[in-house]
């Protein structure tokens, strides 16, 4: 009798063991996915907030231009100047100021000055952004989309870089598409 009762009670013991493994494996399981989708996900907010420079600065845009939503996007950057995939922007890392209007009217998309990216950058720089010794480049594009039926559109595109050198804003390249 008492040889079945240590049976019953090995047995019992064994089946606790093995139940609170499971348990226990099975938390373990789901904490991780859990954290790992939350990791994972999209953020949809990883821009930080406009300035309040920023924002008086593009709100005069949109009306001595008659630009449709003038906005900024900034990312980080490694040192040849690639995109780094990083969700969230970290000043403490190399980055890049991206400007970008779209303009709605064909007039004037083709009739911008030559010079209208050179003073916007110059002006961001100067006036707008915070300077930091992580700011790597400036770049000003202004986009219009033609509609040529109700199916078909064409994008043209005027993009200028700048790299900031030193205290020294440095055009690298201009193109037209």
């Amino acid at each position: 009798m008492e040889k079945e009762r240590k049976t019953k009670t090995r047995k019992r013991f064994i089946l606790q063991i093995v139940m609170w493994t499971c348990i226990l494996f099975s938390v373990g399981t789901c904490t991780h996915y859990i954290l790992w989708v939350s990791l994972h996900r999209a953020k949809p907010d990883n821009q930080p907030k406009y300035s309040s420079k920023e924002e008086s600065y593009f709100k005069e845009l949109e009306k001595r231009n008659n630009w449709k939503n003038p906005d900024r996007y900034i990312y980080n950057i490694n040192e040849k100047g690639e995109p780094l995939p990083n969700d969230s922007v970290f000043f403490n890392k190399n980055y890049a100021y991206s400007f970008g209007v779209d303009i709605e009217d064909s007039t004037t998309f083709f009739s911008l000055p030559a010079n209208t990216e050179d003073t916007i950058a110059l002006y961001l720089y100067n006036h707008v952004i915070d300077r930091t010794p992580q700011l790597r480049r400036i770049e000003i594009i202004f986009n219009y989309e033609e509609d040529l039926d109700e199916r078909a559109s064409i994008g043209h595109s005027r993009k200028s870089e700048y790299a900031v050198r030193g205290k020294k804003l440095v055009k690298l390249k201009h193109d037209m598409e």
